[in-house]
């Protein structure tokens, strides 16, 4: 199935189209998107990406030669600036039951990252994530989650059943990193429910009980959505407490998060 075959998309195949495939490396594209800023980073380009485009349909990058659809935007005016040109955008309404769950193959040419759609950019379907979804579990080592993201997971489980079948199979050591003040916490996961069940505590109190994190959040109410989290190792989830907490010690110790962080034991 093409992108034109769903009933949304064919209004646009006698319209001037652009289709779009974000791809930033000094940005996280999804992050932006979440904030609200993504209009605005999409707006200023380098060069007259757009063209005489009507409208575009952006997608951001995912893994290989996959993308995510972003949203539907018209063209309303450009003008060129120092750097580039600046465009003037508004949402097309009426595909909020697409946004960040279409995901279409791009194909080999993915740096060609602005198509016509009447020509290569009427793409190729791949399957339409359920809603809540968040995103594919990367393995244990090649993620580090946002606290929104992680939020989404865990009160979503049924649609990021992945993420739950993992991280509830491992006791482990997992790092939270205040993005603001760059200061680490180090924490572990042990015993029923393993890693799932400590980050999903993080998620409704967002200090997990830790004393400097429950002090830091005093201060600052809102700092848990400057909270990243990943994984530092992982153990069987038949590992001993000791065990574990050997572990979560020795980090402790590597990242000296007791003395420049935020681990107070």
């Amino acid at each position: 199935m093409k992108l034109t075959d769903l009933p949304h998309f064919q209004i646009f195949k006698n319209k001037k189209v652009k289709v779009l495939r974000h791809k930033d490396s000094k940005i996280e594209l999804w992050n932006l998107y979440a904030s609200g800023k993504f209009e605005r980073y999409q707006n200023g380009q380098s060069w007259d990406v757009f063209g005489d485009a009507e409208y575009i349909i952006s997608f951001i990058a995912e893994r290989n030669k996959y993308a995510k659809f972003a949203g539907v935007w018209e063209v309303k005016s450009k003008r060129g600036k120092a750097n580039g040109v600046q465009y003037q955008t508004k949402e097309i309404k009426g595909f909020d039951d697409f946004k960040t769950r279409l995901i279409v193959n791009w194909g080999e040419g993915t740096r060609s990252w602005a198509q016509l759609l009447e020509r290569q950019g009427d793409k190729e379907i791949v399957e339409i994530l359920p809603p809540n979804y968040v995103l594919d579990f990367p393995g244990f080592y090649n993620f580090a989650l946002t606290f929104d993201q992680l939020f989404e997971i865990v009160t979503n489980p049924d649609s990021n059943r992945e993420w739950q079948r993992m991280l509830v199979s491992v006791s482990g050591v997992y790092v939270i990193l205040d993005k603001k003040s760059g200061l680490q916490y180090i924490g572990s996961a042990y015993g029923f429910g393993g890693i799932w069940n400590r980050w999903k505590n993080y998620s409704k109190t967002f200090s997990g009980g830790n004393k400097l994190l429950e002090e830091l959040l005093k201060k600052y109410p809102t700092r848990y959505k400057q909270f990243q989290f990943s994984i530092l190792r992982v153990l069987e989830p038949s590992s001993t407490k000791n065990e574990v907490l050997e572990q979560e010690t020795l980090l402790k110790i590597k990242l000296g998060s007791r003395a420049f962080g935020l681990n107070s034991n």
